[in-house]
């Protein structure tokens, strides 16, 4: 059955959500590549895993694919330049977008950045299909985590979260 809102009506909606902001990853064999995601939710506890959505067309989507690894790194609210980046919008970083933070590794050799909230180091596991996007599942092997605030994302800009 199709559906009968608009994509522009849907589109609207979504940006009234909050979500956090997470740079996705990868280095191997195909080179290294990376975008920043809005779309990255934990999976299961038994593997651990995540899952992230990624746009069918992103030029980061062969590289993420090809290596097989990737790491998810959930952005600290003093992060939105990287962020910014990851997608594109910083001119002076398009040839270099990892030159917007400092990077360390983990087991699979992906990027992690310094500073986030908490990076996941994953195997890709699954890769499902869906309208414009693919659905990524990643089966954690290692993490780090820090007690910082999170960046958030809501109205086409970015938000810090305050207590209640």
């Amino acid at each position: 059955m199709m559906s009968a809102i608009e994509p522009d009506r849907f589109r609207e909606a979504m940006r009234l959500t909050a979500s956090g902001v997470a740079v996705v990853a990868t280095e191997g064999p195909a080179g290294r590549a990376g975008l920043t995601v809005s779309t990255l939710c934990s999976l299961s506890m038994e593997p651990p895993s995540v899952v992230l959505c990624v746009h069918r067309d992103a030029r980061a989507l062969p590289g993420l694919l090809a290596n097989g690894v990737f790491s998810a790194n959930v952005l600290s609210q003093d992060q939105s330049r990287v962020a910014d980046a990851f997608a594109g919008m910083v001119p002076e970083l398009r040839d270099d977008k990892f030159g917007a933070g400092k990077w360390t590794a983990l087991v699979t050799g992906s990027p992690v950045l310094e500073g986030a909230v908490c990076a996941f180091d994953c195997r890709l596991a699954e890769v499902f299909e869906f309208g414009s996007h693919r659905i990524l599942v990643g089966q954690v092997l290692d993490l780090l985590a820090e007690p910082r605030s999170p960046l958030m994302f809501s109205g086409r800009g970015y938000r810090q979260l305050a207590a209640a």
